[in-house]
């Protein structure tokens, strides 16, 4: 059942307290869907993390609110090298779970395809999904990506490695 009390907007420098929160918890309800560690997370700066979520027209994220409170995050960060202009990579995908299975991580992922779409640099968004994340890999196909590659052991928690499909949704 879709969640209509949910808004969907840019984050602000004023959001980077809500998102570290968020981030935090994304990573220990799923380390195996992030490349970020809790210690990672921990390691940066206030500004590092504000810069990540509104980077200006390079980075850029989107938060999921229920009246005041961050549920959801999608980020969306354009490649600068010249050579490589034309991508942009969606990273950070995620959604609280008593909001999941509402089509909120749709309208994040949208949100951020979108912002792709009004950049005429960008031809193209990529992403890598953790191979056992059917949920995430079917929206994301659903959406239009396409797989071009697994890397195997792209990331280990623990012991533990998982694998990594990549994926591309060409816009122009």
């Amino acid at each position: 059942m879709p969640a209509p009390d949910i808004v969907i907007r840019l984050l602000t420098p004023a959001d980077t307290t809500a998102f570290c929160a968020l981030r935090l918890r994304a990573i220990l309800d799923s380390p195996s869907s992030f490349s970020s560690s809790r210690e990672d997370e921990l390691a940066r700066t206030p500004e590092e993390h504000a810069q990540r979520i509104a980077g200006g027209a390079f980075r850029r994220g989107f938060g999921a609110f229920d009246g005041e409170c961050l549920v959801g995050f999608a980020g969306l960060q354009r490649e600068t090298m010249r050579q490589l202009s034309h991508k942009a990579l969606l990273w950070g995908v995620f959604v609280d779970a008593p909001q999941r299975g509402k089509g909120v991580a749709r309208r994040l992922v949208n949100a951020c395809i979108e912002q792709a779409e009004r950049d005429p640099a960008i031809m193209q968004v990529h992403l890598s999904v953790n191979a056992e994340n059917n949920a995430a890999l079917g929206l994301y196909e659903s959406l239009g990506f396409i797989a071009y590659g697994t890397e195997p052991r792209s990331m280990r928690v623990g012991e533990l490695f998982y694998d990594e499909h990549h994926l591309a949704l060409l816009l122009k």
